[in-house]
């Protein structure tokens, strides 16, 4: 007698072992940070299985993913829902994005080694090709894979895990502040400069530069964040007073 085929280990939906659970993370990731699921919404895990045609696990994995981005919130009796994006938070966590960001790139220029450059220069050259084909969602990524890469050549697993924590917390802000650069003609290659400028300090050892350019990067980003802010939800909060001003 033939034997009966096995079944299948995918939830018996059609889906490869593994791909279910990594399409229902790309589509959800994509709509939060586009902000087609708004902060604070409840996810219906039986729609997304429906939707997606694969088991509950995958969505579950899925979900469990996106709640380690700092993406979704996973809560007792209650499931998922999309993290909130609270903007009496955003000054504190643009500071703290800042003075990450000075910390790494400093130590990044002292402690760099050639692997570390070469993941810092491809990432800002990715950067680069998605401002070319104006590509929202590969900018947001690349920007994160600039600094994650910048993070891993500072040496210190404390100052990589706060800086990748915060990267991604500003995922949101980020993919806003690239859809609503309605000055992108001067805005993205600025962006674009800056990158260029801060593999180059880094590569060449340049400590000050380094720091010189954080700060700079940070006070666009921060400037555009304000910038959306008070075209979108009438001045709720005030950017301009997170920074104090710096002697050099």
């Amino acid at each position: 007698m033939p034997r009966r085929p096995s079944p299948p280990r995918n939830g018996g939906r059609g889906q490869p072992k593994g791909q279910g659970s990594r399409l229902v993370y790309a589509a959800l990731r994509e709509r939060i940070l586009a902000l087609a699921l708004a902060p604070g919404l409840d996810l219906d895990e039986p729609a997304l299985v429906a939707e997606f045609k694969v088991s509950r696990t995958p969505v579950r994995e899925a979900l469990i993913r996106l709640a380690s981005e700092g993406l979704v919130e996973l809560t007792p009796n209650r499931g998922a829902r999309v993290a909130s994006l609270d903007l009496s938070d955003v000054p504190q966590l643009l500071e703290a994005v800042e003075l990450n960001q000075r910390a790494v790139n400093r130590l990044a220029a002292l402690r760099r080694r050639a692997e570390h450059v070469a993941a810092i220069e491809s990432a800002e050259r990715g950067f680069a090709a998605a401002v070319r084909a104006g590509d929202f969602a590969a900018m947001t990524d690349a920007n994160k894979a600039f600094h994650d890469a910048i993070g891993r050549a500072c040496g210190n697993r404390y100052l990589i895990e706060h800086g990748e924590s915060l990267t991604t917390r500003t995922l949101r802000l980020a993919r806003l502040n690239l859809e609503s650069a309605d000055d992108a003609p001067r805005y993205f290659p600025t962006v674009v400069r800056h990158h260029a400028a801060i593999a180059r300090a880094i590569r060449r050892g340049d400590v000050e530069r380094a720091d010189r350019l954080a700060i700079a990067h940070a006070k666009l980003f921060r400037e555009r964040v304000a910038r959306y802010i008070d075209l979108n939800t009438a001045s709720l909060i005030k950017l301009d007073q997170i920074a104090p001003e710096r002697r050099r």
